[in-house]
C-alpha cells in the first residue's frame, strides 16, 4: 500500500542533474523530506544503469547532462512508467510538455520542489 502522497518520506526519486552544487542541494532536500534518493547521476548513460525492472516511481532530470541532451532518457524513462520532473534552466521545453509530469523552471526554491513532488505523487497514488 502506497502511503500518501503529502508525505514523502520511503518514496524513491532518481535524481538526474549534472550540476555537483545543485545535485548535492536537491539531493540533501529530497533526504530530509525522507526520500530513498537513487543517484545523483550526471549522465543518461549512468541513469539508464537504474531503470532497468526496479525503476523508481519518480525522477527528476535536467535536460542538459553531460553526455547530451535527456530526450532519449526521458523517453526511455516514460516507457517504464516513471514519472519525469524536468528541471531546467530552459525557459521552454515544448517538445517535452506531453512527456513530463511537471517542468520545474531553474532557479527553484524548496518549497516548490516538494509542492510539485507531492503534486506528481498523488496524481501517482490516484491513478496506480
Amino acid at each position: 500500500m502506497l502511503s500518501k502522497p503529502e508525505n514523502l518520506k520511503g518514496f524513491k526519486v532518481l535524481l538526474v542533474e549534472d550540476s555537483w552544487h545543485a545535485a548535492q542541494a536537491m539531493q540533501d532536500l529530497l533526504q530530509t523530506w525522507g526520500m530513498i534518493v537513487i543517484g545523483p547521476v550526471a549522465s543518461a548513460g549512468e541513469a539508464k544503469q537504474f531503470i532497468g525492472s526496479n525503476a523508481p516511481p519518480i525522477a527528476i532530470v535536467d535536460i542538459r547532462l553531460k553526455d547530451g541532451l535527456a530526450y532519449d532518457l526521458i523517453d526511455l524513462l516514460n516507457d517504464k512508467g516513471v514519472s519525469v520532473i524536468i528541471a531546467s534552466g530552459y525557459t521552454d521545453v515544448p517538445a517535452l510538455k506531453s512527456k513530463a509530469a511537471a517542468i520545474l523552471q531553474k532557479p527553484f526554491r524548496a518549497r516548490e520542489l516538494r509542492a510539485t513532488l507531492t503534486s506528481v505523487m498523488a496524481r501517482r497514488h490516484q491513478t496506480g
